[in-house]
């Protein structure tokens, strides 16, 4: 990298840097003023998942120092979209509406200044999105209506009360407030699904630390106040549908028990109706205090079995609640006081799975493999249920015909006991399970009921929703910043691609270093731009050039070689070979040298036009035709009286042919004795071989190249020549460089 040059193009184009910035820093300016600034919101809750599934969790999770894969699912549960609606729903966000604050759209909330009822909308609009502006005016109100850069409609109208027609079809226009005639309301018709997805994707969810049952809640938009609400109201409808999804349980198992204590009330009303009959009918007041004896030992038998016998029942209704078909999607009863730890343990998970599945179900397709999984995890839980409740009911069994076996050993000793006796205590008997039971779940529905009473929300806020004050975008300093860093990349990049990828010769000093050949000077552009450059009496910077080149031709002419033969050449057309000979050959005629200019360019000549010569009894002339002699084609200068031109004339049709005869060579023999120096104007090498041909009468040869427009391959090329030795004696010349590159302090 050649910083040097890199420095240099920069400071010669130093003014691109101040355009890009006047303009990057007019479009960043612009882009602050329109650009509605953007906040952002958060709020953080702990999950107490203990309160979402009924089961008891870890001390440690509660405290939030344990993540459970239950507070993963609880994240996807709070972005859902079902949520995100229902929240949307309750503040009613669904027309969001826009003031115009100087060259700002800034939107309101909670108050909407405007409203639009789409009275009669155009089948394919109905779920398309598009843009009601109103302006107030003098004469009543201008109302655009846009939907992308195509559809777009125009109407002005009186009053807003009117039916409005449109692209989208006919609106109506409610003004919620006076509207000022100084500002411009916009309001938003969205489809729901798309303004619920917009939200959702505004909002993040994620734990505050990967070990944590903390969630934090953002949200980045232009109106922080709509964002606290809509967190507020987010967290609140959660906590609301957790509820309602942990109570299910308890209300499914308060149906249950109230269903039995129905029966259970009726069959104990007919056992006491029973007992009172039987009393009275046979005059029952006391029973032998023997009797008694033998009934207490037994009514202790009879306790035991009536237990058992109501363990029976709980799991017989469990059992067929389990098998029943129309029950795989409900919540089994629990807390019924079912008093098999592993039972009760199956059923508390079974319902914890279900209830997750139900939570999930509703933002997830049945057809999602997450579900598909619980549904198989929930048919294997209910048959392992059902095994349970078998294993459990043999064991009770056994329990119970050991106390009947009991039970009848006591019976044996009343047997002799009057009929009458026994068969009352077998009605009270009866009575007295019925009324057990009927207090056992009435005991058990008070638990249910204090159970729904104590209800504690799953997400407790931490903090409550809050804009974060160091958060709003576009900040002005950010901006300008960004706009400097671009309005010096923006030109530097073209610089950079100027530099690097430009094949042109633009930079003096690289050009000396790697051309194999000495560096006789350079010639500036002029602002005239007009042939002649070299004046006598005259001090341009043009005129010291020509005699600075001409001093430097003294130190590569060869010293031992009289009236030298000097060949001006260049890489292309175009260079300025023939304004650089011609000048040349005027600088030498001011020192009183006699100087001829041979215009050899049989191919393109352009000295003659240049100079208004005329073309006929030229150069071409005398090389094709024996008979002329050399006075006939020589022209005096008009420019300065020691300087002779010898145009080319016509153009022949084997300019290679006419330089390699006998009489080119005798032409350069008489012109050495008549003038002291003899310049060549010649062909381009690229393009003719009509230098090299030259190059066996040359004593010099010049190659000319212009600034900023010979391509740096030339280089190249004329070293390659001089090591095939097709060139001799070469020096280069940089023609057309600036004047303030040039190292001079001159003026026009």
């Amino acid at each position: 990298m050649d910083v040097r040059k890199i420095v240099r193009v920069t400071l010669e184009h130093w003014w691109w840097f101040i355009i890009s910035g006047a303009i990057c820093l007019s479009m960043g300016i612009f882009y602050f003023l329109r650009v509605t600034p953007t906040w952002e919101t958060d709020t953080s809750i702990i999950l107490r998942l203990q309160d979402l599934t009924g089961n008891r969790v870890d001390a440690m999770s509660i405290l939030g120092m344990a993540a459970s894969p239950a507070a993963d699912d609880e994240e996807r549960v709070i972005a859902s979209r079902g949520l995100m609606a229902q929240s949307m729903d309750a503040l009613n966000l669904w027309e969001p509406t826009f003031v115009k604050d100087g060259m700002r759209w800034v939107e309101e909330y909670p108050a909407h200044a405007i409203s639009v009822e789409c009275i009669n909308l155009k089948p394919e609009m109905k779920k398309a999105t598009f843009a009601v502006i109103v302006k107030p005016t003098r004469s009543g109100y201008k109302v655009k209506a846009k939907s992308g850069y195509f559809r777009r409609s125009c109407v002005r109208v009186k009053s807003l009360d009117e039916p409005i027609d449109i692209f989208a079809g006919t609106i109506r226009v409610h003004a919620n407030r006076p509207l000022s005639p100084d500002s411009a309301y916009r309001a938003h018709v969205v489809n729901r699904d798309v303004l619920v997805t917009t939200y959702g994707h505004r909002m993040a969810v994620g734990h505050q630390r990967s070990e944590s049952n903390i969630l934090t809640l953002t949200m980045r938009s232009s109106s922080p106040a709509r964002d606290k609400a809509l967190l507020a109201k987010l967290i609140e409808q959660y906590n609301m549908n957790a509820i309602v999804d942990k109570n299910m349980i308890a209300s499914s198992t308060t149906a249950f028990i109230n269903e039995r204590m129905n029966n259970i009330e009726l069959e104990l009303v007919e056992s006491e109706k029973t007992l009172a009959e039987y009393k009275e009918k046979h005059h029952i007041a006391n029973i032998d205090m023997q009797s008694r004896l033998f009934i207490e030992a037994g009514n202790m038998e009879q306790r035991a079995i009536t237990e058992i016998e109501t363990q029976l029942s709980l799991i017989d209704y469990v059992d067929g609640f389990v098998r029943d078909e129309t029950n795989r999607t409900n919540l089994i009863p629990a807390n019924l006081g079912i008093k098999d730890a592993a039972l009760e343990t199956s059923l508390s998970e079974y319902n914890a799975i279900l209830l997750q599945r139900m939570r999930l179900q509703r933002t997830a397709t049945d057809s999602n493999p997450v579900l598909e999984q619980m549904d198989q995890q929930l048919a294997s839980m209910r048959q392992h249920i059902i095994a349970t409740i078998a294993s459990v009911r043999g064991s009770l069994n056994i329990r119970l015909n050991s106390m009947k076996a009991q039970d009848s050993k006591y019976n044996r000793q009343i047997k002799d006991a009057p009929e009458r006796e026994r068969e009352y205590v077998r009605v009270v008997r009866d009575q007295k399970i019925k009324e057990q039971l009927y207090l056992y779940l009435y005991q058990k529905r008070e638990e249910n009921a204090l159970m729904l009473a104590a209800t504690s929300m799953p997400a407790k806020i931490l903090d409550a929703p809050q804009q974060v004050v160091y958060s709003h975008e576009p900040r002005l300093m950010h901006v300008l910043l960004i706009c400097l860093i671009l309005a010096f990349l923006f030109p530097a990049a073209w610089l950079y691609a100027t530099i690097f990828i430009n094949k042109k010769v633009d930079d003096e000093k690289e050009f000396e270093q790697h051309i194999k050949a000495p560096f006789l000077g350079h010639v500036a552009e002029t602002d005239d731009r007009k042939f002649i450059a070299v004046h006598e009496g005259q001090s341009t910077l043009s005129d010291e050039q020509f005699r600075s080149i001409r001093t430097n031709l003294r130190f590569v002419l060869p010293s031992d070689v009289k009236s030298p033969v000097i060949l001006v050449s260049s890489y292309i057309n175009s260079d300025g070979k023939t304004y650089v000979a011609m000048n040349m050959a005027l600088s030498l005629a001011l020192l009183g040298k006699k100087v001829a200019l041979v215009e050899m360019n049989l191919r393109r000549p352009m000295l003659a036009s240049y100079l208004g010569l005329p073309n006929k009894g030229c150069l071409t002339d005398y090389l094709a035709e024996t008979g002329i002699k050399l006075e006939d084609v020589i022209i005096p200068s008009r420019e300065h009286k020691n300087l002779d031109l010898i145009p080319c004339g016509t153009v022949p049709p084997n300019p290679a042919e006419l330089l390699q005869t006998d009489r080119a060579e005798d032409l350069f023999a008489d012109l050495r004795k008549r003038y002291d120096y003899i310049l060549v104007d010649t062909a381009p090498l690229a393009l003719a071989s009509d230098a090299f041909l030259l190059d066996r009468i040359a004593d010099l040869t010049i190659i000319v190249s212009r600034f900023k427009y010979t391509p740096y391959e030339m280089i190249e090329y004329v070293n390659r020549a001089i090591e095939q030795k097709r060139l001799h004696n070469v020096v280069c010349l940089l023609n057309g460089v600036k004047g303030l590159k040039t190292g001079y302090e001159y003026g026009q």
